[in-house]
Formats: C-alpha cells, sequence, structure tokens
C-alpha cells in the first residue's frame, strides 16, 4: 500500500495521509484541532469518545500517557475515528508479583525475565477503560478493512515518533468482545489475538424498580450477606462531591486511589491527582462521585458515569482497614447497583478485576480481546510465548446469587 505522509509542523503532530480508494488518516494531538469531524462521527455513540472526556484526559493526563487522534475521510467526508495513546513500559514496574512466588524458581524467573522488558507502545484504545475505544466506524465498512486503516494510523504515529527518539517497537488494540472482535483468526496483519480477566456486567432486570426489588431476587444466603454488609455500614455516612469539592480533598482522595492502585496485580500508570475535579468539571451531572466517611474522616469513594444506557464503574479509592472492618468495597457494588436501577438503566458496567465478588452480585463475566504486535520480528514470534509466561493468572469462581423459579 502506497502512503504519502507529509508532517506539517514538527512541534505538533498533524499528519495528513492520503491513502488509496479515496481514503484519508489525519492525525493530531489535541481534539480541538479536530472536535467538529469527530463529533461529526462519534456524537450519540458513547460518551468515552466524547470531545469533553477527552478533552479532560489530555487536561490531567494519567503518568506517561500522551493521546493522539485520528480522523478518517473518504472524499473528504469524515467515516471513522480512531484513539491512540503512547505510553513507555517498564513490565517490571507495571506487574507484581504475589510475595510468594518470589521465593519460587518461576516466580524469580519470571522477575528476571520482566525486568529485562521494557519498551515504548502505542495503544489503540484507552488505557484508562476497560472496552472498544481505539476506534469506530459508523458505517457499513468491512472489520479487516476498519483494522487495516487502524494499523496503518499507528504506523503513521511511530514514524512521527521514531525521529524523536521514542521509536515505539509495540502496538497493543483493545478491548473486544467476543462477537466485536475485527479478526476471526488468531493472527493477521501480524497481531497476536490474547485475553486477560474479562469485563463483568450486571443487567438491570425490567422488573427491578427500586433495590427492594433486586435483593428480592437473590437466593436467601446472598439477600443474608446484603443485610450483614449494610449493617457494618451503619457508621458511615455518604455523599456526593461538586468538582470545588473534590478539588478540596484531592490530596486524600489521591491517597485512597492509591492504596488501591498499588493492590493491582498490572498497573499501567497512576492517574493525575487532579482527575477527577477536572472529569467532574467536564461531564457534570454525567458523572457521580460517591464518598463514604467515618466520624467525619473520608475512607472511601466510588466514581460512576452515565453513559446512555449503560452505568459505568470508573475509578475508586478505599482506606484497606476502613474496608476490612465495614465492607465498603462490597458496598460499594450494592450502591452501583441501587444507582443504575434508580436512574433507569440497562446495564451496571463493573469493569474488570475483583471477578469473585462482583459476580456475587449478579455480574457475569464477558472475555475481551486484545491485538499484540512488535516490530521486531523474532519478538513478534515470541509474543504468544512471553504473554503466557508473564500474565497473571485467573483464579476465581464465578458465583450465581439469583434464585430460580420456584426458589424460596
Amino acid at each position: 500500500m502506497e502512503l504519502l505522509t507529509m508532517p506539517v509542523c514538527r512541534k505538533r503532530v498533524h499528519f495528513s495521509a492520503t491513502l488509496h480508494e479515496d481514503f484519508a488518516i489525519r492525525l493530531v494531538e489535541t481534539i480541538d484541532e479536530v472536535e467538529s469531524d469527530w463529533s461529526m462521527v462519534s456524537d450519540s455513540h458513547d460518551i468515552f469518545y466524547s470531545a469533553a472526556f477527552l478533552r479532560s484526559v489530555e487536561r490531567a493526563a494519567p503518568s506517561g500517557i500522551k493521546p493522539y487522534y485520528c480522523v478518517v475521510t473518504h472524499k473528504n467526508v469524515p467515516i471513522g475515528i480512531i484513539y491512540l495513546q503512547s505510553k513507555a513500559v517498564r513490565l517490571e514496574e507495571n506487574l507484581k508479583f504475589q510475595p510468594h512466588s518470589k521465593y519460587s524458581f518461576t516466580g524469580f524467573l519470571k522477575k528476571w525475565v520482566t525486568s529485562r522488558i521494557h519498551f515504548h507502545t502505542i495503544i489503540c484504545g484507552n488505557l484508562m477503560l476497560t472496552g472498544r475505544y481505539g476506534f469506530y466506524f459508523p458505517g457499513a465498512m468491512e472489520k479487516d478493512e476498519q483494522f487495516r486503516l487502524v494499523a496503518e494510523a499507528c504506523r503513521q504515529l511511530r514514524a512521527y515518533l521514531t525521529p524523536s527518539g521514542i521509536g515505539p517497537g509495540l502496538v497493543l488494540i483493545k478491548d473486544f468482545f467476543s462477537n466485536e472482535a475485527p479478526l476471526a483468526e488468531d493472527k493477521a496483519f501480524g497481531f497476536t489475538r490474547f485475553s486477560v480477566q474479562p469485563k463483568m456486567i450486571l443487567h438491570i432486570r425490567p422488573e427491578w424498580n427500586t433495590l427492594e426489588d433486586y435483593i428480592s431476587s437473590l437466593k436467601s444466603k446472598y439477600r443474608v450477606r446484603f443485610k450483614k454488609a449494610k449493617k457494618k455500614l451503619a457508621d458511615i455516612r455518604k455523599r456526593t462531591l461538586s468538582a470545588e469539592e473534590i478539588s478540596f480533598h484531592r490530596d486524600e482522595i489521591h491517597r485512597l486511589y492509591r492504596h488501591v492502585a498499588d493492590q493491582a496485580e498490572f498497573n499501567a500508570f497512576y492517574l493525575n491527582p487532579k482527575y477527577f475535579e477536572t472529569l467532574k468539571e467536564a461531564l457534570g451531572d454525567a458523572m457521580t462521585f460517591t464518598t463514604y466517611w467515618k466520624e467525619g474522616k473520608l475512607v472511601a469513594f466510588f466514581t460512576s458515569i452515565v453513559n446512555y444506557e449503560v452505568l459505568d464503574a470508573h475509578f475508586l479509592g478505599y482506606d484497606p482497614s476502613e474496608n476490612q472492618e465495614c465492607q465498603i468495597y462490597l458496598n460499594m457494588l450494592y450502591d452501583l447497583i441501587q444507582e443504575g436501577i434508580e436512574k433507569k438503566l440497562e446495564i451496571v458496567d463493573m469493569s474488570r478485576t475483583a471477578i469473585e465478588i462482583k459476580s456475587t452480585v449478579g455480574a457475569v463475566p464477558h472475555d475481551m480481546y486484545l491485538y499484540l504486535r512488535h516490530d521486531h520480528a523474532l519478538l513478534n514470534k515470541a509474543t504468544n510465548a512471553i504473554l503466557s509466561f508473564v500474565k497473571p493468572k485467573n483464579d476465581f469462581t464465578i458465583r450465581n446469587p439469583f434464585r430460580e423459579a420456584g426458589d424460596e
């Protein structure tokens, strides 16, 4: 495929590339530069593609993440959008091993291998979200054609970054449900398909008009569990915060967030301390920032975002000792469900992690696939082996808390 790439400005990414069949890709650094065309494609589709959300990520970007935007046109008409991020990855810093694993030979070997894996990565998608937030083509374009354009956009970004000494070697395209996966084969365009932890989704039943309706649908064991969890929350007071209040409590909020982030088996970044207030300013009533207080002290929070018919669980934080004492995390899940029911939404998207406990409140796992390619031919051939060796093992049991027909 012949491609003409012309950098307009060295200080700001702005590529205009013409492909065959009258397609073109424009690549820029800020959403402001393409907002009109971007919104023409993405409006009324998904809040996480909106200019307001993406601008808030720009203004309070996570550690080491730099976003880029592509508008794809056909005969000068916008037909698709591609969202890219670049990130330096040092696997030893991002991957957490269980304390006991360092004493085993396998654990030692994994640590030795990961200490030698560091690379600059181009991500098609958003590391801050679980879901397909890398590209969107609302027309009837074939999946492999979309993927070809995405791969070309990643190539353009690499061509721009290489002269500055960055030279990304890895491309990651994320996250797809099975029926959304752009490629049926495990390998195409040189990419390897793999999966990590599933996404946990709760479908709100039509008959649930109140939280009590949800509780009534649970098996006896899980109704008792709900009551016990709520009883432990007796000394906790809840309230939602405005952007100004989030800013006032910024340091404490970030401390609680880091308690949770540092526990994750894999953590690719840390949020900017100003992220939550910036996001609240951008999304307004679509975002709710719920806090938990004990004896006047902030001990936990979670964020939720109304994304059309979906309530998305976003980032959270808590004091570990208070979480253990008051079962705050479990109560957060119940509060999310209550919010989804009261706002008459269809789905509560609980994202990844904590798979088993999320299943105990009714969330169901949905496998998601990612695509990975390394520019070094030998390393690319070894991708599957490396992924199998270093990625955390899924160790959880899926529960079903709901009564079947005829159950007491």
